[in-house]
């Protein structure tokens, strides 16, 4: 039976979680930017078409990358799961195998993208107590994606918010996707060596 980890053990399990998941969150929040920065940037334009347009299809670019780092990271923390397993069996200490570090968890593939989506709520809440002109550019240059909808809508700004839910929902979902993908490749592999060894044994 394993004792439970004391209050210093416990901190570094949360940070050794957080630090993994930032990591996983910092490439979904680079692109989320760039097509912000370019495709969703037309939305500042007078043409209530070509506004329409870039929020779209701007915003169909970004779920679409969320699902695609969803299913990398879902498979990559399934494959750290698989060979922590084989390690703890072998009696392995090290802190990133027992605590678990980077290893699958449903709840992983909600709060990665959260993560990512920090500094957009960060700056959406300071405009909304204290507006200014550094925020506003924020929103429309790198947060369009969720600013603009809100917006062009005529709502109020906080209902920006609501469209985070997109991007988190595309994560998740790529993140059950690709570690089932991963589950699957490393049954196949397994069944493979197993077969491998039945034969040696034969001969």
């Amino acid at each position: 039976m394993q004792n439970k980890p004391d209050s210093s053990q416990l901190a570094k399990k949360i940070l050794g979680e957080f630090v993994d998941m930032l990591h996983c969150a910092m490439l979904p929040f680079i692109i989320m930017c760039i097509f912000s920065s370019t495709i969703v940037l037309f939305a500042d334009m007078d043409d209530i078409t070509v506004q329409v347009l870039a929020v779209v299809v701007g915003d169909v670019l970004i779920v679409g990358s969320y699902v695609i780092f969803g299913k990398q990271n879902g498979a990559t923390a399934y494959n750290t799961y698989y060979l922590n397993e084989s390690k703890r069996a072998l009696g392995n200490t090290e802190q990133k195998v027992v605590f678990r570090t980077g290893e699958y968890s449903l709840w992983k593939g909600f709060v990665i993208p959260v993560i990512s989506c920090v500094p957009f709520m960060l700056f959406l809440f300071i405009e909304m107590c204290l507006p200014n002109a550094f925020c506003q550019v924020m929103l429309r240059y790198a947060f369009g994606w969720a600013y603009y909808p809100a917006v062009m809508t005529g709502l109020h700004q906080s209902f920006a918010l609501v469209f985070i839910a997109a991007p988190v929902a595309a994560h998740a979902a790529g993140y059950f996707a690709g570690m089932k993908s991963e589950e699957k490749k490393q049954a196949l592999l397994a069944e493979e060596e197993q077969n491998k060894r039945g034969k040696k044994r034969k001969k």
